[in-house]
Formats: C-alpha cells, structure tokens, sequence
C-alpha cells in the first residue's frame, strides 16, 4: 500500500491504468419487431466507454444467427456463429441496449471460448440443448464459459447479468424511449449503455 513517504512508482501506475483502460465486454440487447416480447442477444467488446466519449464508439459483435438457407434440400435456417465489427454501436440496427459486464483481459482467451462455444442445430443428436437453442442460450454459454477461463475480469453469474439487462431495457421503455419509433440504429439516438461496475448509465 502506498503512503506519503511511499508514493506508488511509476510502473505501479502504469499497470493500474492499463486495467482500468481494458477493452469491455457487454451484453447487448436487439428488437425483434415480430416478437416485440423478446430479444435477440448479442455480446459486444468495445474500448473503454466513458459519458465523455462521443461517437463513434466502435465493437466486435459476436452473436449467432438462423438465416433462411437454400440448400439441395430445400430451404433450412441453420444457426452459425458471426464475428463481425461495427464502425459504431450507435449506427448498429434495432439495438436497444447494451450493458458493461466485464473487463476483457485477454483478446485471445475470450475470441477462442467464444468461437469454441456450441452451436446447436434443429436435427443434434442431443435433443434437449437443440430444443432450446437460440441467440440468448448461445450468449449465455458464450458469457459462462469466459467467466472461468481467466480472459475476463467482474463478470457476474449469468441469471444476474441477464436480469439486470432486462431490468434497464423495461426501464426505458417505459420511459418511452422507443415509443415513436426512436430512431433505433440510424444514429438518431444513442444506444443506451449501462456500467454494472460503476451502477451509472454512460449514454441515457
């Protein structure tokens, strides 16, 4: 501990900066205007967000994803796991809200938990994790698998983070955030984000 007499040194500081400047990991929530009561998730890692930050603020987006197939068998919609990057989180379409749920330690360790957590299809041997199997099971895995592996850091248990998230998203709602159509992802409002670290909203 440092004291007057023992002022921390200068690599001391350097290495408190560098943690507190760790890229992010958050959990990202989209409309779905065909099932208004539900969300596809999505995970986002992003730089360090801060309410003096302006746009743009740019992620990788990690999330999986059914689109309509034609195949030789006819039409199917496999899931597949997507990597993509956003120029900015504000412009990405029908996101509603995103929430900071840790501080990514290692790039390497998180991409590989993530492009090794399973995918599963309608015909899985394993009929009960293919049943269930959507955006928010494969994000949960995704999130529960890093949590353990080192890559990560402040990560809570995924009932709390997910309860969280849809706690925030209802409060805006019934703020009336989006109640005109809000604008979701042409730039026209900020995507609300919420630091479970700091318990304060970056952008309202």
């Amino acid at each position: 501990m440092s004291s007057k007499n023992n002022p921390p040194t200068t690599n001391a500081i350097m290495k408190m900066m560098k943690k507190r400047n760790k890229p992010r990991l958050l959990l990202a929530l989209y409309a779905r205007p065909r099932h208004p009561d539900s969300y596809h998730y999505a995970i986002l890692i992003t730089p360090k967000i801060t309410p003096k930050d302006k746009p743009p603020i740019p992620a990788t987006k990690y999330h999986v994803k059914n689109t309509l197939t034609n195949t030789e068998a006819g039409l199917s919609q496999p899931w597949r796991f997507e990597r993509s990057s956003l120029d900015n989180i504000h412009d990405d379409p029908r996101m509603l809200a995103a929430v900071v749920v840790g501080k990514v330690l290692s790039l390497e360790i998180v991409e590989e938990v993530f492009r090794r957590t399973p995918i599963y299809q309608a015909d899985d041997p394993d009929t009960d994790r293919a049943s269930e199997f959507d955006c928010r099971t494969w994000v949960r895995d995704a999130l529960e698998g890093v949590r353990g592996s080192g890559g990560v850091s402040g990560l809570m248990e995924w009932e709390t983070l997910e309860e969280q998230a849809l706690r925030y998203v209802r409060e805006k709602k019934a703020e009336g955030r989006w109640t005109a159509g809000g604008g979701i992802g042409s730039g026209e409002m900020r995507v609300a984000v919420l630091d479970l670290f700091t318990r304060r909203e970056i952008y309202v």
